[in-house]
């Protein structure tokens, strides 16, 4: 190579340095994204009303060829109770497929945290029922590390930090579907939970449903879950209590009631490769 040659790659080599960021380096890395959709469908199929197992098919199949990080990036809910007791500050999501290695010291016990994925409840406010609510401390929080392998189908479980239901007050009888009617102002502050019939337009009985979120005085307001009733139709009459507190014997305005759809949760989580 002659001194000229030489020279003119020198200068080219000094031109690229120019514009190269002299403070940061990045090494691209392989990035997936997972997206886990799981919703009740039925008074049988209602893994969220009832606490239960879920299980989903991928609709083609993950392939994981290296050692990676997962991170949660996003969570959305439709639906879930809202953050009203202590039990119910955070979902406790457990995936079988990811080897979360997380400990907890709890005054409480903690075997709903114990290895489980905790997102903060950020569903404050009644005025979101029957909308999405998004939960995030923050983007991409770590989960955990995963091997290599081949994922066709996600199972798991999500509850409150004492292991029951976030998305129901009820057993899960219709599937988890929340219902809301207006009444007549309630005497006296209500539970969220409290039993509850009614005297016509459901099955017949004063501990078929349970109230969904806790009313004031004087709301009326009143959404609630089934709790082993059945709607007979929209023509719904005066609430039964059995002549218990403040919520017994008030009347609806049948022409505000409003059948939910079923709950449901979605995951984002995003796996890159080490």
């Amino acid at each position: 190579m002659d001194f000229g040659q030489q020279r003119l790659q020198q200068q080219e080599a000094a031109r690229q340095m120019m514009y190269q960021n002299s403070g940061y380096q990045f090494e691209r890395r392989d990035k997936k994204t997972l997206i886990v959709d799981v919703a009740d469908s039925s008074g049988t199929d209602n893994p969220l009303s009832t606490a239960g197992e879920f299980s989903v098919e991928l609709f083609e199949p993950l392939i994981v060829d290296k050692l990676s990080d997962v991170y949660l990036d996003n969570f959305t809910t439709y639906n879930s109770l809202l953050c009203d007791k202590n039990d119910r500050s955070a979902f406790s999501l457990q995936i079988n497929e990811f080897n979360v290695n997380s400990n907890v010291a709890s005054s409480g016990g903690g075997q709903n945290m114990f290895n489980r994925i905790l997102i903060p409840n950020e569903h404050n406010d009644v005025s979101q029922a029957h909308s999405s609510v998004i939960h995030k401390g923050k983007k991409m929080n770590y989960v955990c590390s995963i091997n290599p392998g081949k994922l066709s189908t996600i199972t798991g479980k999500i509850t409150d930090l004492k292991g029951q239901s976030m998305f129901s007050t009820g057993n899960g009888h219709d599937g988890g579907i929340l219902h809301y009617v207006s009444i007549a102002g309630v005497e006296t502050a209500i539970p969220a939970g409290t039993p509850m019939g009614w005297h016509a337009g459901a099955t017949s009985g004063a501990t078929k449903f349970k109230t969904a979120f806790a009313m004031e005085k004087n709301s009326t307001d009143l959404y609630f879950y089934s709790d082993g009733g059945v709607m007979n139709s929209d023509a719904l009459t005066t609430t039964d209590t059995g002549g218990n507190g403040g919520l017994d014997n008030k009347s609806a305005d049948d022409d505000t009631y409003r059948l939910g759809d079923f709950p449901r949760f979605t995951a984002e989580f995003v796996i890159v490769a080490k």
